[in-house]
Order: C-alpha cells, then sequence, then structure tokens
C-alpha cells in the first residue's frame, strides 16, 4: 500500500477524535509519510510521529482541563475553560497576568513527547502558528528546529486567544488554526498528493487553501462535528466517545464500513439498502439520528430496524425534531415515502395496507432507473409482506 500524507486540524479537546483514527489505521495498515498538524492537530502529530499509542491514549484517558494551566481563583465550569460562566474570570486574568499560564501544559507535553524520538522515527512533521511579534505565518518541519525547541513550538501552534504566550525564542505567538486550520498547502507543497486529512472542525482559517486538484484525499470527520463537544471540554467519558467515533469513522472513510450517520458492516449496509431501496433507508437513519439512537455501535440491518421500531413507538414520534425529519427529509417523491416509513415502523397490526402503499411507492422511485439500479431496488414483495405479517403476529 502507498504511503501517505497526513493532516490533522485543530480543535481542543476535540483531538480525542483523530485517536481513534490513529487507531484504526493502525489495524488496516495504513503507512504515513510525512504529517502537518495545527493546534491539538500538531501535538497529535507528534505524538503519531513518535510511534507510541499507548502513550498517546494515556494522555487523552488521563488529561483534565486543570492538569493544564494555572488559574487564580476557581472556575465556575472546571471542565470547560472557555464557557460563558467563566468569562469574566479570564478577562480578568488576561488583564492580571496576560493570558491564562498555561505552564503545566508544557510541562505535561514535556512528559509525554519525547522529541529525540520523534526525530528519529523519520516520519516528517510540519506543523502552523502565528508569529504575531512578525506579523506572519510559520510553517515549519521539525528539520528546521533547533534540537529540544520542538515542545516551544507546539506550545506556539496550541496557543488559543486568552492563553498567556508560550513558543520559542521569546516572541509572541497565536494558534496556527486562525491562520490554516487544516494547512493542506504544507505537504502539497513537498509534492505529497496521496492526503489523509482528519478534520475536527468547521473552522478553516483566514489563509486556509482547499488544495484538492489532482490529489489522491481521503476525508476523515464526523457526521455531526457538535458530537464532539466544545473545544476545553476535556472530560474522561466524551474523550472515550471522540477516540470511538474517529475509530468508527476512519473505518468508513477506509471501506470497512458503511452508512451515512449510523456503522454498520458493508453487507448489512446493502441488505439494508436491497431490502428498503436506497432513499428509505438512508431516511431510515435521518429518523435514528433524529430519535437520538446510540450511534457508537456497529449495526446488523436487522438489529438496526427493530431498534428504530421500539424508539419510534416509545411516544418519541412527536418530538418536533422527528417532525421535521419526516416532514422534510423525507419528502417529495410522493408522501408515500412518509407512508413507507410509517409502514416499515408500524405497530398496528392493520398497518399491512399501509406497507403494501410503501411497495408501490419504492416500485414508483425505481422509474427511469438504469437496469443495474432498478434491479439492486426490486424487491419480492409477497416474501417482504409475508415477513411484515410474521414480525407483527409475533408482537
Amino acid at each position: 500500500m502507498k504511503p501517505y500524507g497526513l493532516i490533522l486540524a485543530g480543535g481542543g479537546a476535540k483531538g480525542a477524535y483523530q485517536m481513534g483514527a490513529w487507531k484504526a489505521m493502525r489495524e488496516i495498515g495504513i503507512k504515513i509519510e510525512a504529517i502537518a498538524g495545527v493546534s491539538i492537530g500538531a501535538i497529535n502529530g507528534a505524538f503519531i510521529a513518535q510511534g507510541d499509542y499507548d502513550r498517546a491514549l494515556d494522555f487523552w484517558n488521563n488529561v483534565e482541563l486543570a492538569d493544564g494551566i494555572n488559574f487564580s481563583g476557581e472556575l465556575k465550569d472546571p471542565n470547560n475553560l472557555f464557557s460563558k460562566s467563566n468569562m469574566v474570570q479570564i478577562v480578568k486574568e488576561v488583564i492580571k497576568n496576560g493570558g491564562v499560564d498555561a505552564t503545566p501544559a508544557k510541562e505535561l507535553l514535556e512528559k509525554y513527547i519525547d522529541e529525540d524520538r520523534v526525530r528519529e522515527n523519520s516520519i516528517p512533521l510540519g506543523l502552523v502558528t502565528y508569529n504575531l511579534s512578525g506579523m506572519k505565518p510559520v510553517e515549519i518541519f521539525i528539520d528546521e528546529m533547533e534540537n529540544g525547541k520542538l515542545i516551544d513550538y507546539l506550545m506556539a501552534s496550541a496557543r488559543f486567544p486568552g492563553l498567556a504566550n508560550q513558543g520559542p525564542d521569546g516572541q509572541s505567538y497565536f494558534d496556527g488554526g486562525v491562520y490554516d486550520n487544516a494547512p493542506i498547502s504544507v505537504l502539497r507543497d513537498r509534492g505529497i498528493n496521496r492526503l489523509i486529512i482528519v478534520d475536527i472542525s468547521t473552522m478553516k482559517g483566514m489563509a486556509h487553501r482547499q488544495d484538492l486538484s489532482n490529489a489522491d484525499i481521503i476525508f476523515i470527520r464526523p457526521y455531526e462535528p457538535k458530537d464532539l463537544g466544545e473545544i476545553f471540554e476535556f472530560e474522561k467519558e466524551k474523550n472515550q466517545n471522540r477516540v470511538e467515533m474517529g475509530y468508527l469513522d476512519a473505518k468508513k472513510a477506509f471501506g470497512f464500513l458503511s452508512g451515512r450517520c449510523f456503522y454498520f458492516m458493508p453487507r448489512e449496509y446493502k441488505i439494508l439498502q436491497q431490502k428498503y431501496g436506497f432513499r428509505v433507508a438512508n431516511d431510515m437513519e435521518m429518523l435514528g439520528f433524529a430519535l437520538g439512537m446510540d450511534r457508537l455501535k456497529v449495526y446488523t440491518a436487522k438489529e438496526f430496524v427493530n431498534i428504530l421500531k421500539q424508539e419510534y413507538v416509545n411516544g418519541k414520534q412527536d418530538t418536533e425534531e422527528v417532525r421535521q425529519v419526516l416532514g422534510r427529509t423525507i419528502i417529495p417523491h410522493s408522501e408515500g415515502r412518509k407512508e413507507a416509513l410509517k409502514a416499515i415502523l408500524s405497530k398496528d397490526k392493520k398497518a399491512n395496507y399501509k406497507f403494501k402503499y410503501a411497495i408501490d411507492i419504492l416500485e414508483e422511485m425505481t422509474d427511469g432507473m438504469m437496469p443495474d439500479e432498478k434491479n439492486e431496488l426490486q424487491t419480492d414483495e409477497d416474501e417482504i409482506i409475508e415477513e411484515f405479517e410474521t414480525e407483527q403476529t409475533e408482537e
């Protein structure tokens, strides 16, 4: 397998997601030829270049907000530094000390990241920060840094607004994500065109270049970015969920899992699509998302439909979000698509006529398709209705 360049975006605590993606890439056997990261992505890039997954995971399993800052006084929200409830205290800290002291974060990185090992493992590590003293971006690789300066540059790349200055040579730096939070060009400029981008933020930076031409690029990112939480929300359970989501999304990005916002083995997802049609299968996922079904697991087709049915009939179908899915996402081809979903999920033993109507709608949706596409959607009507009636009787 040819190697990839790895781009790691910034996003604070959301960076745990990138550890999950790395775990999946290790299992798949992906080879990395160079890394470019920014902010927490630069820190994770150092972990990956160091080559010690267990050590990196130990960091993410145990890191807490209090481990990374010195703060005079007690935070009102100790789990999320820049929450609204802490703003007054942070402003006072900025006025008094020039920002929140992040010296403990530097000491923590010195404990977990061995610069000598990063250099010895020969995976070029690049990062982005912004030099406020010179008002210019800094894109630099480890072989261009003085020995012993890696941690200083990592701190400079991750200097979020409100934190006290940390960086090399006593100059003032700013979080690199403000300039370019997904530094594709850093590796493209080195002639690396096979890229994996692990994106954890909707912010791209004021100078970001979405240079995707003539490149082989795989994006790994969550279906719903909000699922990753807040930038400074360092909580153990949230970090564990982020790691798991990154792992599952990376497996999906490389074709080892399928689904839009849920996860299935490819064969199981194909069963779902063949049984109900592409559109209805997609709408079932959207409904499951609106109903709040557990998304950090791998489903079989049957298990997914059964749990979806249980969630739907447990009184949640009247919520505004679900109504929006039924009324907005399940849209025009005709009103019958809504009936199709209702029939699939119906607990009413007299609903067979609705299911029959749903089959008619699915057949209607195949009109105009190419023969191969139509064949894939063809369903044995009698078999499905018989199965549906059997399930209704068993209930």
